[in-house]
């Protein structure tokens, strides 16, 4: 069983609290923000002004409300230091960083970037918010660094919701993997060192593997079942590459990785994904498939650069037995 050790807590974060503390143009709005940061962390039903308010003493929620609405202070400042800080405290050496999105139900569109839309967090298509989100984990543990929320065309195209909204003017329609691409640049900017990025089919396009590939970043994504391989035999899909008895209906991914050829040929092996909530996967279930195709002369000739074949795992150091292709 883990335990807590309390007066340490308190001393790391009265300390990041005083490393943030000049994002605040007043004390009481800093004060306000401590005591909302303090409820968020204790172990409630449902996370709302309402609930935090109550939990730590408030009155009613209308100073959270002001907080979060109309108070001056710089969020976006407060991420990134808390973000370095909890980096600095997990880093060791082998992180990685991971892509992912999540959704919040609404219950009007007078919410920013509420609209009709699929989420897996909220079941299916609803009415709610997404967001898409940038972690860092380590052995140690995990954090989130970034968010992007995620507006749709028609609620960008929509001029009287963006002004009642206070939507800025500079903010457009960017897809997911941009998003994400461009949370991955920031990362890289503030100095955040990581070895791999990972991400499901949603990242799996050639705009995000290429900026991976630019920032030195090596990648694990998911690719759909109707993906298209080029191999030096023929272009097949996914589904086709990896024997299609495990591809999953109505165009369902199968995550795989296209590496080198071996001297089985090129054959398809199962290896475990690891372990998860219901378990460990086994090695011939569903876990990743790892699809080992032949190399085209050329293929081999541009390794790093251009392949004819498509790969899920790049590795950052050619010549050596883990090479990997790239995808382009």
């Amino acid at each position: 069983m883990a335990t807590v050790d309390h007066e340490g807590h308190g001393i790391a974060f009265g300390g990041l609290l005083a490393s943030v503390a000049d994002c605040f143009a007043r004390c009481e709005t800093r004060e306000t923000f401590a005591r909302m940061t303090r409820g968020m962390l204790m172990e409630l039903e449902d996370l709302n002004c309402w609930s935090l308010s109550e939990a730590i003493g408030e009155r009613g929620p209308h100073r959270l409300h002001h907080l979060l609405s109309r108070a001056v202070w710089d969020e976006q400042a407060v991420l990134e230091r808390t973000a370095d800080w909890a980096v600095g405290l997990l880093d060791d050496g082998e992180g990685i960083l991971i892509a992912d999105e999540t959704g919040d139900a609404k219950s009007s569109t007078d919410a920013v970037a509420a609209a009709r839309q699929y989420s897996g967090s909220v079941g299916g298509g609803a009415l709610c918010q997404v967001a898409v989100h940038l972690t860092f984990a380590t052995s140690a543990g995990h954090c989130l660094i970034d968010r992007r929320l995620y507006f749709t065309k028609d609620w960008t195209a929509d001029e009287e919701r963006r002004e009642l909204a206070g939507v800025p003017d500079e903010l457009c329609f960017a897809t997911k993997p941009h998003l994400a691409v461009g949370m991955l640049r920031a990362a890289s900017q503030r100095d955040i060192s990581a070895s791999f990025f990972l991400g499901d089919e949603v990242y799996g396009g050639r705009e995000l593997r290429t900026a991976c590939r630019e920032l030195g970043l090596g990648y694990v994504v998911g690719m759909r079942s109707n993906h298209q391989v080029t191999t030096p035999a023929a272009k097949l899909s996914v589904a086709q590459a990896g024997g299609g008895a495990r591809s999953v209906a109505a165009g369902r991914r199968k995550d795989l990785v296209l590496r080198p050829s071996t001297a089985d040929g090129g054959a398809c092996r199962h290896r475990s994904a690891g372990g998860a909530t219901k378990g460990v996967f086994p090695a011939g279930g569903w876990g990743r498939r790892w699809i080992h195709p032949p190399l085209a002369p050329q293929a081999a000739a541009e390794h790093g650069k251009r392949c004819s074949c498509t790969a899920s795992w790049y590795s950052r150091h050619p010549g050596t037995s883990n090479e990997h292709l790239t995808i382009q």
